[in-house]
């Protein structure tokens, strides 16, 4: 008997739902916030950005798995969700490295704080662009309606 761990759960927090991303967008978050805050504090002298970007670019392909696994689902490949999810990656690490560059230039006293605003505010663009283009979520698919036939007389083909 195969019984679904999360069904529990899936019943409370749809699939594809920003709740359900935010939970395990928040695992996945802890990992890449010690590390990077592990980081800043080994490497002091280093740009903050390039901290960032390194953290991000390596915590994303463990998220990506972690996402496909319990935020979304297996209705496409990894050989079609890892390879377009590459481009979203790219273009939150360029985006989140150069918002967090800003916010450390411009409060560098509170860099840690924002480091934590910087990663909601990107996780919410991350979330769109997954749910719409990477896992082409839409929800619950809804069984085809039935279709009526050509020919009112032969229903049952």
């Amino acid at each position: 008997m195969t019984t679904n761990t999360f069904n529990w759960l899936d019943e409370r927090v749809p699939r594809g739902s920003l709740i359900r991303f935010s939970m395990a967008g928040g695992f996945n978050s802890v990992i890449f916030f010690l590390w990077w805050t592990l980081l800043l504090a080994a490497f002091s002298d280093a740009d903050v950005r390039i901290l960032w970007g390194l953290c991000w670019g390596t915590t994303g392909v463990f998220a990506h798995f972690v996402h496909r696994w319990f935020t979304f689902d297996d209705r496409k490949p990894v050989s079609w969700t890892l390879p377009t999810a590459v481009p979203v990656y790219i273009t939150s690490l360029v985006g989140s490295s150069a918002s967090i560059g800003w916010l450390a230039e411009a409060f560098p006293k509170d860099v840690r704080i924002l480091g934590i605003v910087n990663l909601l505010a990107w996780g919410v663009i991350v979330w769109l662009m997954m749910r719409i283009w990477v896992f082409q979520y839409a929800g619950q698919e809804q069984p085809p309606a039935p279709t009526e036939h050509a020919s009112p007389a032969r229903q049952e083909e």
